[in-house]
C-alpha cells in the first residue's frame, strides 16, 4: 500500500510540474518561449565561385583548389600564387568559440542584420557571421595589400547568406 501512495504522489507531481513546463504560468496565463533560430541551408562554397570571388574582391584569375561541403579554397594565378580565398561552414560552434581561436584584434560587425567578427592584418582579413542554430560561415582572404579585399568579404558573406536565406 505504502508503495502505490507514494507512486500516485510522484505521479501527481509529474503532471503538475509538466502542467507548468507546458507554457503557463501558476497564475494560469501563457507564457512565450523565445524559438532558437534555425540553420541556414548554406550552399557548397557559400554559393560563391571564382567568378563571383574575381568580381567581388578585384582580384582576377582566382581559381578553385578544393571543395566540399564544409570548405572551399581558391588561389591566384601563376602570377599572384599569394592570393588565396577560403570559405569555411562551421556547423555546431559559436561566434564565441571563434573568437578565441583568431589571434589579433578582432571587431564585432554585422552582415545582413546577423553579428559577426571581423579580424585584418597587413596580409590578410578573416570574416565570420552567424548562420543560424550553433553555426557560422567564414571567409577568408590573404594576399598582398589585403585592404579592399577585406571590405569585400562583407559583400561576400551577405551574398552567402542571401542565396540561403
Amino acid at each position: 500500500m505504502w508503495k502505490q501512495v507514494a507512486a500516485a504522489a510522484a505521479i501527481s507531481a509529474g503532471l503538475a510540474g509538466c502542467a507548468s513546463s507546458a507554457g503557463t504560468s501558476p497564475s494560469g496565463s501563457a507564457t512565450v518561449v523565445p524559438a532558437a533560430s534555425e540553420a541556414m541551408d548554406i550552399g557548397l562554397c557559400g554559393s560563391e565561385d571564382a567568378g563571383d570571388l574575381d568580381s567581388a574582391l578585384g582580384v582576377t584569375g582566382l581559381e578553385q583548389i578544393s571543395a566540399n561541403p564544409l570548405r572551399c579554397a581558391w588561389a591566384g594565378p601563376g602570377d599572384r600564387p599569394n592570393y588565396r580565398v577560403v570559405f569555411e561552414w562551421f556547423r555546431g560552434s559559436s561566434l564565441a568559440d571563434r573568437r578565441g581561436q583568431v589571434t589579433g584584434q578582432a571587431s564585432t560587425v554585422t552582415v545582413s542584420g546577423r553579428s559577426g567578427i571581423a579580424w585584418s592584418g597587413p596580409t590578410s582579413c578573416e570574416l565570420a557571421v552567424d548562420s543560424g542554430g550553433q553555426d557560422f560561415v567564414d571567409w577568408t582572404f590573404t594576399g598582398t595589400g589585403a585592404g579592399p579585399q577585406c571590405t569585400a568579404l562583407q559583400h561576400i558573406a551577405a551574398t552567402t547568406l542571401a542565396k540561403a536565406g
